[in-house]
């Protein structure tokens, strides 16, 4: 998917505005040699500022990224700066689960879970020196019904308390979820097939006009 612009994303300096290696791994998938920054950014976006649930992720993705921007934009080895932000948020209903606070909380997002379809949301942007290109991706999470003690079980393995929604496909929890509709990577925070695609419209179009 990249191969047309392989000769030109090596002249960058590509960074990751997340400390998540999970996402740091499915970028090097796609043959990028990314680095992790965490983000300073506060994400304390007010969610009634925002017309669309995807402007506000966007944002707080768009806020991931500016600051990484500014901080390392000084630094480095003189390549051309690319950095990429994600933000992944679960819905269900009109209430948003992030990440749970403690172990209780994400027995509790996990019992409302159970049984429901949920929507994932993943915001990404792409910053560097002539501008940003943005986008989000969406997929619908089909759980099973989960029993009370499937669910502690799944919370005491810890797997859940650093993850959107409490659960993650990519490990154990991906046997609770007997179906997604949708990009199963944008669940996992980093939707591939449309990334590639923005980052080839951002190469071939943004930069060479």
């Amino acid at each position: 998917m990249l191969a047309p612009i392989k000769h030109l994303l090596s002249n960058y300096r590509v960074v990751l505005a997340s400390g998540s290696p999970r996402r740091q791994e499915l970028v090097q998938m796609l043959g990028l040699n990314a680095e992790l920054c965490p983000s300073t950014f506060e994400e304390n976006l007010n969610l009634a500022d925002f017309k669309e649930f995807s402007d506000y992720i966007e944002a707080t993705a768009l806020g991931k990224a500016e600051e990484v921007f500014s901080r390392l934009s000084s630094t480095g080895d003189g390549k051309q700066l690319l950095v990429i932000a994600a933000d992944t948020m679960v819905t269900l209903g009109k209430e948003i689960y992030g990440k749970p606070k403690d172990a209780a909380d994400a027995v509790r997002m996990l019992t409302n879970l159970s049984g429901a379809c949920n929507r994932v949301f993943t915001g990404v942007v792409l910053k560097h020196a002539n501008g940003v290109r943005q986008f989000t991706d969406t997929a619908d999470v089909y759980f099973g019904e989960l029993s009370a003690a499937q669910i502690q079980s799944y919370v005491d393995s810890g797997d859940p308390l650093d993850k959107a929604g409490a659960y993650g496909v990519q490990g154990p929890g991906g046997a609770l979820i007997p179906r997604i509709d949708g990009d199963f990577y944008c669940v996992m925070g980093l939707p591939l097939n449309r990334l590639c695609c923005e980052l080839n419209k951002l190469f071939l179009e943004d930069l060479t006009n």
